[in-house]
């Protein structure tokens, strides 16, 4: 039985209780644990999970209808800088060492090789990744605590490319060396932005949902839904078009030609959302679930602007599109999605 959420709270009290202490005596007496900083970063972590498993499921089960595709590992890392209160952070996250494993999507090559998360990461290919050198330049875009984990995660890409990558790990106080073989899924990774606000995003490269509608949804398929609309807007390069047409995404982009050419990339997106849930065997009919509740109960909320059908409207567009998807000949129980290039290989 899938567990809800907005009961997280409940579920991490428990976790909670059973978590080891590591963090050394002297983090303990300059930097005392505050309880509620550790449930916020072990909430945050499960949200962090459940949606890097969601992503690597669409990515990996689509990679047929991809016309580029990437090496991955399904491996999610984090970094103890990225944290003001790194205490909380070791007694949540269980930081083996200052790099570590944050989540480990199902059956990927780091689950096959039996990676899990709270494993530090020592060195890829022999090269150790603390001390590494950072190009500040190529990463000034990142704010200065994550300009070392941008440093590994393209490390670790290029270890990828090259058709595998052997990780030194940190474990119980031992060092390991797994060799992981990546494999090819559509572009695109999966990450919680903590926000208040109920909205999520596709810049391109990376999918982003705010851990407060990360936690609205009920279901791992209500939050595929959302996962695969966005992941949808990367795969049909929504971005590089409507930059390359010059289309204001600001407040002016409400009204106007601007307002019609953002409408008809999000209508492409939930065309195409329907078939990548469907491809990854999550159930589309979730779509219909989702924004009929979230548009009985929020009304004119978000995505209900010029630019976005209101939900009875996309309530309407998903139930024709899951027509359409069930009238098609699956093969091997995959559908090919109209909006992408015809499969180039399984």
């Amino acid at each position: 039985m899938t567990v809800m959420l907005r009961f997280l709270p409940l579920l991490l009290a428990t976790l909670l209780s059973v978590l080891p202490l590591q963090v050394s005596a002297e983090e303990a007496v300059n930097s005392p644990i505050d309880s509620q900083s550790v449930l916020a970063l072990k909430a945050l972590q499960l949200l962090d999970q459940r949606t890097h498993a969601v992503g690597y499921r669409l990515v990996s089960a689509n990679a047929g209808f991809c016309e580029n595709k990437v090496p991955n590992l399904g491996l999610l890392l984090h970094d103890i800088n990225q944290y003001g209160d790194k205490a909380a952070a070791r007694f949540a996250h269980g930081f083996a060492s200052a790099i570590a494993i944050n989540a480990v999507a199902p059956e990927s090559p780091a689950a096959l090789e039996e990676l899990e998360a709270g494993d530090g990461l020592i060195a890829i290919d022999g090269q150790l990744v603390e001390g590494l050198a950072i190009d500040e330049e190529r990463l000034a875009s990142e704010k200065p605590e994550y300009r070392r984990i941008a440093a590994i995660k393209l490390m670790l890409a290029d270890a990828a490319a090259d058709g595998s990558a052997r990780l030194t790990i940190m474990r119980g106080g031992l060092q390991q060396d797994r060799v992981l073989v990546p494999v090819q899924t559509c572009p695109s990774e999966f990450q919680v932005r903590v926000s208040e606000d109920r909205d999520a995003s596709a810049d391109g490269k990376i999918v982003s949902i705010s851990s407060t509608l990360a936690e609205y949804v009920l279901s791992e398929d209500e939050l595929a839904a959302i996962a695969a609309h966005e992941l949808a807007h990367n795969l049909l390069k929504h971005r590089e078009r409507l930059n390359a047409e010059n289309v204001d995404r600001g407040f002016f982009g409400q009204f106007g030609k601007s307002a019609g050419q953002i409408k008809a990339a999000e209508i492409e997106a939930d065309r195409l959302s329907v078939w990548l849930t469907a491809n990854a065997g999550y159930d589309p009919q979730a779509a219909i679930r989702f924004w009929t509740r979230y548009g009985k109960q929020y009304g004119k909320g978000i995505f209900s602007a010029s630019t976005h059908y209101r939900w009875k409207k996309r309530v309407k567009l998903f139930e024709e599109e899951i027509a359409k998807m069930q009238k098609a000949q699956a093969d091997n129980e995959k559908y090919a999605p109209p909006l992408l290039k015809e499969p180039r290989g399984k």
